[in-house]
């Protein structure tokens, strides 16, 4: 009878601790999370150049981000969009390479001639903050560092980009 008490009380902790795991990444202080309407999170990564690029250089302009990675289908149907919008539009765009190393990143890069910059979050922290469940994923931070938009999927119309990108403009 003592043993049968035993394995129930061992097996009600084990519950009890998976229960636990599964929570923590969502138990994380609120100013570590991507929230629309609340200061974006504050990052720092490499770019394909081994420079170090920080969110904190677009404070005063503003930048319009793109996580994205070469696998995603829809990533590589907008990129090459946003590429031309950003040509056109004189927003900044900072591109966010997902679990890629860096010559994955750049072979994407050259192949589709992109010109804006690219930094790569090879070990995925950014994207954890930022709460990327699907890509392509584009976020507006504005001059205050603020996040004020979030689009999740593809962009598939120009127009569309320069709608977003025009937020940043106009505020």
């Amino acid at each position: 009878m003592k043993a049968k008490k035993a394995v129930q009380l061992a097996l009600l902790l084990v519950i009890a601790a998976g229960v636990i795991y599964s929570l923590l990444p969502y138990m994380e202080k609120p100013q570590a999370r991507a929230v629309v309407g609340e200061a974006a999170p504050a990052f720092t990564l490499t770019n394909l150049l081994g420079e170090t690029v920080r969110l904190a250089d677009y404070k005063g302009r503003g930048v319009l981000i793109n996580f994205w990675a070469s696998w995603c289908n829809p990533c590589v149907n907008e990129l090459p969009l946003l590429n031309e919008a950003y040509k056109l539009s004189g927003i900044d765009v900072l591109a966010v390479n997902v679990g890629e190393k860096g010559e994955q990143a750049q072979a994407f890069v050259d192949r589709y001639e992109l010109e804006f910059p690219v930094v790569l979050d090879e070990e995925m922290e950014v994207k954890r903050h930022y709460r990327v469940v699907g890509m392509p994923l584009t976020l507006l931070v504005d001059r205050d560092g603020e996040l004020i938009a979030r689009h999740e999927g593809e962009l598939t119309e120009m127009s569309d980009i320069l709608d977003l990108m025009n937020q940043l403009k106009n505020e």
